[in-house]
C-alpha cells in the first residue's frame, strides 16, 4: 500500500514576498511491480524442491516412465453423498482451480460426470460396490490397492494414445485381459522413436475418488484435498511431501510448517506447470515440468 500524499499548501499574504529555496528534485519513482532478483543459489534449491515435490506427489504412467497425465478432455465433477450446499461448494471448487490451472472444462448443467467423488460413512463398502460395477475404472492401479486405508483416496482410468490417435488402456491391464480384452496386454511396451520421442502420450478419462464421511477437517480444505486429488494424478501416499502442501492434510506425522489449510504455493506451482508443459518431446515432459514448476514458483513470466 502507498503511503498517503502531502497537498501543497501556498499562503498568499498581500504586499509580501518570500524568497523560497529551489525545491530539491524528487527521487525517480519506481513504476510496477517491484523486481525480484533470484539468486543461482536459490534457483538451484527450487529445481531441487521442484524435482522432489513432482517425483514425490505426482504418479506417473503406469506404463511410460517420466510421463504424467492430465485432463484434455473436458471435465466434469460430481459429488455425491453431502447437503446441497456442500455439494455445490467442492463442484465449484474443483471448477476454480481447474480454471486457474488451465484444464479444460465442461458445461456444469448437461455434461457427462468424469470425475465422481463419494462422500460415504462406509468407504470401504462403496469402494467394493463401485468396482464391483464397474471394475475397469480401477484397472489404473493393482487389485491391491482396492482398499481404503486413507480418509480420501483416489484412483485413476486413462488410455495411452499414439500419433494416430489409437488407444489402449494405462494400467495394469494383465489382470483385467479377460474383462477388457486388451491385446496390448501381454509383452506391450512403449517403443521409442528416437532419444526423446516414444509417439505414446498418457490422457486422464476419469478420476473416483472416494471420502470417509468421518474425515476431521473443515469443508473448505477437503474441497482443495479433492480438487488437487482431482486434476492430476495425485493419490494419498501416506508420505509428507517436502514441501508445505493440502496433499499432507490428514497426516499427522508430518511437521506443522508442511500442513496448510488450502492448496499451497508448490501445489499450484505443480499444478499449473503440468498443464502449461507441453508433452511433445514425450521424454522432455518431466524435465520440463519440473522447470515450469521451479519457475512458477518464482513468479517467473513463462516464456
Amino acid at each position: 500500500m502507498k503511503a498517503p500524499g502531502f497537498g501543497l499548501v501556498v499562503l498568499f499574504l498581500p504586499g509580501l514576498v518570500l524568497a523560497q529555496p529551489a525545491p530539491k528534485a524528487a527521487p525517480p519513482t519506481a513504476r510496477g511491480e517491484p523486481e525480484t532478483v533470484y539468486s543461482e543459489t536459490q534457483r538451484q534449491k527450487d529445481e531441487q524442491l521442484s524435482r522432489r515435490f513432482v517425483q514425490s506427489l505426482l504418479r506417473p504412467s503406469t506404463k511410460l516412465e517420466g510421463q504424467f497425465a492430465k485432463w484434455k478432455h473436458p471435465i466434469c465433477p460430481r459429488v455425491t453423498g453431502m447437503t446441497q450446499a456442500a455439494t455445490d461448494a467442492v463442484e465449484h471448487r474443483i471448477r476454480a482451480v481447474a480454471k486457474r490451472i488451465g484444464a479444460p472444462l465442461d458445461r456444469p448443467d448437461s455434461c457427462h460426470p468424469n470425475i465422481a467423488v463419494y462422500v460415504t460413512p462406509q468407504p470401504q463398502a462403496t469402494l467394493d460396490t463401485l468396482a464391483a460395477q464397474e471394475i475397469r475404472l480401477f484397472g489404473g492401479s493393482p487389485r491391491r490397492e482396492l482398499k481404503m486405508r486413507y480418509p480420501v483416496q483416489a484412483w485413476y482410468f486413462g488410455y495411452f494414445v499414439d500419433f494416430w490417435g489409437v488407444r489402449s488402456y494405462d494400467g495394469d491391464q494383465c489382470w483385467l485381459r479377460v474383462l477388457l480384452a486388451d491385446p496390448f496386454c501381454a509383452g506391450f511396451g512403449p517403443q521409442a522413436l528416437d532419444l526423446v520421442r516414444t509417439n505414446l502420450r498418457p490422457d486422464m478419462m476419469a478420476a473416483t475418488i472416494v471420502v470417509d464421511a468421518h474425515a476431521q477437517t473443515t469443508l473448505a480444505s477437503l474441497a482443495d484435498y479433492i480438487a488437487l486429488m482431482a486434476l492430476a494424478q495425485t493419490p494419498a501416499t501416506g508420505r509428507c511431501q517436502p514441501a508445505p502442501s493440502i496433499a499432507n492434510l490428514f497426516l499427522a506425522d508430518c511437521g506443522t510448517d508442511l500442513h496448510t489449510a488450502g492448496l499451497s504455493d508448490a501445489d499450484m506451482a505443480m499444478l499449473i506447470a503440468l498443464y502449461q508443459t507441453p508433452e511433445d518431446p514425450e521424454k522432455a515432459q518431466m524435465g520440463r515440468l519440473i522447470a515450469n514448476m521451479r519457475r512458477n514458483l518464482e513468479g517467473e513470466t513463462r516464456k
